[in-house]
């Protein structure tokens, strides 16, 4: 498939496969910027129960009930179009599709229970940032997708699906995960002599273009044109400031110094592939779109680093299993009927 509009080619496969994994191309839950976890909301319980996750279509009929919540052929149909990009043009089996959005329906059900909603912002971010990802804009993959006959809004859909669970299993991994200093200890001791581990520090800046809270979909479009325009003209940490005093309602952020074990998600993985004197492709941030800029490298000695990065793969670990396990209870306790 070729985006016309912008004279470049995109791959069926490579925008869903992108978008199918979220921890790459989206927001990854971890805002290592301001070491705090990325915003969700959480409605107050003396306020009115949030709207469905998953709201009923009138599309097609409905060959699943989950807990009364309806699954429809068309939401069917459109996800077997989504995973098949996803699986590099590879049939999906209708089975395998449903189950999936049996779980997501669960998942769905379980986050209004708990009083947990994903923001329209922060899903359009996720979108837009797989835009980037592949070279486009929003409304460019939309289109691209639209020529493989999937609805924008699937995709979107898939996307809060995978931010509620992710929100969910964190904070059950939050109240349940434990990792020993055995366990680290023994961690350690598979991977050999760290003593003289080295790794990479980045000094960095982050750029933003201020959009406004409530600002509609068209500025932040074009905020984020300024933003593609910026880095191209990028020469530099140095001269950033400069750069940017000419623009209206632009600033610019010493992050200091941040080690490789640091980056982590999405953002990290960008910044580690971008050069020294360059910037990432723009995301979108709560604040507005943001670059951020590699002003310089070195290696560092360290094993603590290497130590917190086992920790932390041992945490992953137990968070996998725990959302397997309280993905079972949520089938134990649902009433699923299928036509």
């Amino acid at each position: 498939m070729v985006s016309k509009a912008f004279g470049l080619p995109l791959s069926a496969v490579q925008v869903v496969a992108c978008a199918l994994v979220l921890s790459a191309c989206a927001d990854s839950g971890l805002d290592w910027f301001s070491k705090k976890s990325a915003p969700v909301a959480v409605a107050a319980t003396d306020e009115p129960q949030p709207a469905p996750l998953v709201k009923p279509t009138a599309h097609s009929s409905i060959p699943v009930l989950v807990n009364d919540v309806p699954i429809t052929e068309y939401d069917i149909g459109q996800r077997q179009r989504l995973d098949r990009l996803g699986s590099g043009g590879k049939p999906v089996a209708r089975e395998t599709v449903v189950n999936e959005l049996i779980d997501e329906t669960l998942e769905a059900i379980e986050a209004q229970r708990q009083n947990v909603t994903i923001p329209d912002q922060q899903v359009d971010g996720a979108f837009a940032n797989i835009a980037s990802h592949v070279k486009l804009t929003p409304p460019g993959l939309t289109k691209a997708l639209g020529s493989q006959g999937i609805d924008a809004t699937s995709l979107k859909r898939r996307l809060r699906a995978q931010m509620v669970w992710q929100t969910l299993v964190q904070r059950r991994t939050l109240g349940k995960a434990k990792v020993t200093n055995q366990a680290v200890k023994d961690a350690l001791a598979a991977k050999g002599d760290t003593a003289n581990s080295t790794m990479t520090e980045y000094t960095l800046q982050q750029i933003i273009f201020v959009v406004p809270k409530g600002s509609p979909a068209g500025l932040v479009a074009q905020r984020r044109s300024e933003a593609v325009a910026f880095r191209q003209r990028f020469a530099g940490c140095d001269g950033s400031i400069a750069q940017a005093k000419p623009l209206r309602d632009v600033v610019v952020k010493d992050l200091g110094r941040r080690s490789a074990s640091e980056l982590t998600g999405p953002d990290g993985e960008d910044v580690k592939k971008t050069k020294v004197g360059e910037a990432t492709l723009p995301r979108q941030i709560d604040d507005g779109v943001a670059l951020i800029a590699v002003c310089a490298t070195r290696d560092i000695q360290s094993a603590a680093q290497i130590r917190n990065e086992v920790q932390n793969g041992l945490y992953i670990e137990q968070a996998a299993d725990l959302g397997k396990d309280y993905l079972q209870e949520l089938h134990e306790r649902a009433v699923i009927e299928r036509r």
